[in-house]
């Protein structure tokens, strides 16, 4: 969510093995626009069903409550 506001992230992972990560900076990923569009696109795309994914899930534990 953060890359797409901007705003502090909401969450911390914390791997419980060795793991090797990549970083795409945040400049970098404003520029795939200009030098890679469908990747950025792709990546937006993936951002959006993740979160859609989220919320869909996070609707249902709260209609439980109700």
């Amino acid at each position: 969510m953060a890359v797409l506001d901007r705003a502090p992230r909401s969450a911390t992972v914390v791997a419980e093995t060795d793991v090797e990560c990549e970083v795409l900076p945040l400049p970098a990923f404003d520029s795939l626009g200009t030098t890679h569009p469908d990747l950025k696109i792709r990546l937006l795309e993936n951002l959006a069903r993740g979160l859609s994914r989220n919320l869909r899930k996070a609707n249902r534990e709260l209609a439980v409550l109700e």
